[in-house]
């Protein structure tokens, strides 16, 4: 749904149909321009009274009149003409045009994978807050539930003479207090599900019926081996790669500025003194070449300008593989930690329930206080909300893990997740 839905998605899209109409534009570079031009004058200048006489086809001898010659009356010209232009070769600008648009496309592909990695990984993230919000007021339920009971327990005892009222008082502000904490928790899911429709880019006030994620089946490859998919998946090495290209051709074109010019050009020409009749046509035909013979140093200066581009382009590439493989330690080591705090959270919510039910049965049975029975039922809350988070921690550890790694959503992108580098 984020991926038909998302705004920054449609962004994305609308980045790649520019990218493609801009390589639409390069490819008209080297077709013909066609114009037509349409012009009309009226004038009494001896040169062009005797230049539209002769293209009209109305010229005379009586025309070869001097004082005709220095003394023409007005004369009216309608004129239009259709004029083709054939670039042959520009000092490579067509070529190097061309090729640049190519790559910016492929950088404006790779970057909307990048965007859908990233708008999958905040809606993952989103729907785990979500369930994680959801599985919290669940807890807190129980939490309730089991308040009530020890108030239930406590002023049976305080009626029965067994224990001091302070037990019974103790018990209603435990269940009040998880209460207060219950009221916040479904105020929190409400709000978790808001953000999970802002990140999929939907109405806010639709509901979910959430399903839970299965958190198991973690892969345990090796750090090399994480690094080595990432340096063959990360848009933005690629990215990176695309853009030392582009300075490449660059640098090319700079070189290109001292060849010379290359161009043909057909004009068909009509001129008529009025729009009655057909008058005088022409076609003419030619080749033009230009050279740049001296720039004021100028062309040179560009070339080191492009040179020195190219070099940071080389540099800027070295740092992005430094960069991606720093991200991956750091999504790595923090994977492995997030399922090391789970494996103690789950064991931690085994012994606080033990704990809990061992002093229920002291207590009820008059070897308890209600402060150790209420310390163990605080326990058991927090240690359940800790394994909730710690699970849903290492979940979106994982996946900020394999989105470092440049394959998060492949199944759902397309593709075997690899990037062709070539094109």
């Amino acid at each position: 749904m984020a991926m038909k839905e998302s705004p920054v998605m449609k962004q994305a899209k609308a980045s790649k149909l520019k990218a493609e109409a801009q390589v639409g534009q390069a490819i008209s570079a080297f077709l013909p321009k066609v114009n037509l031009e349409l012009g009309y004058s009226h004038s009494d200048n001896p040169v062009m009274v005797f230049s539209n006489k002769l293209n009209q086809a109305e010229f005379t001898r009586a025309d070869f009149d001097v004082g005709k010659l220095n003394n023409p009356d007005y004369r009216d010209n309608w004129q239009y003409k259709v004029v083709m232009r054939q670039p042959v070769f520009n000092e490579g600008r067509e070529y190097i045009g061309y090729k640049t648009s190519m790559l910016a496309q492929g950088i404006t592909g790779l970057a909307f994978k990048q965007t859908a990695q990233m708008v999958l990984f905040m809606v993952e993230q989103a729907y785990c807050q979500a369930l994680l919000a959801e599985e919290n007021v669940g807890v807190l339920s129980s939490a309730y539930k089991t308040a009530a009971l020890h108030e239930n327990l406590a002023r049976k005892r305080y009626e029965a003479g067994l224990v001091l009222k302070s037990d019974l008082l103790g018990a209603m502000v435990q269940k009040t207090k998880v209460e207060r904490q219950l009221f916040k928790a479904e105020s929190d899911f409400s709000i978790a599900l808001a953000s999970l429709d802002n990140a999929m880019g939907v109405n806010q006030a639709l509901k979910w019926k959430l399903k839970p994620v299965d958190f198991e089946g973690w892969n345990e490859e090796d750090l090399r081996h994480w690094i080595g998919i990432a340096k063959k998946n990360r848009p933005e090495y690629f990215m990176a790669k695309k853009r030392l290209k582009i300075a490449d051709y660059r640098h090319r074109q700079a070189l290109f500025h001292f060849l010379p010019s290359l161009n043909l050009v057909g004009v068909y020409e009509g001129d008529r003194q009025n729009l009655s009749y057909f008058g005088g046509d022409s076609w003419t035909l030619m080749a033009t070449v230009s050279m740049n013979i001296f720039n004021g140093f100028g062309d040179r200066a560009a070339v080191s300008e492009a040179e020195a581009d190219r070099q940071k382009a080389a540099a800027r590439l070295r740092q992005v593989e430094q960069q991606i493989e720093l991200e991956v330690r750091r999504a790595f080591f923090r994977f492995e930690t997030a399922k090391k705090q789970l494996s103690v959270a789950m064991q931690a919510v085994k012994q606080a329930r033990e704990s809990q039910k061992i002093l229920r049965n002291r207590y009820a049975n008059g070897l308890a206080l209600m402060v150790e029975l209420l310390a163990a039922d605080t326990s058991v809350k927090e240690t359940m909300l800790e394994e909730a988070a710690a699970r849903f921690d290492a979940r979106l550890a994982l996946s900020d893990l394999k989105r470092k790694a440049g394959i998060l959503g492949r199944e759902i992108l397309g593709g075997n997740g690899h990037i062709d580098a070539q094109r």
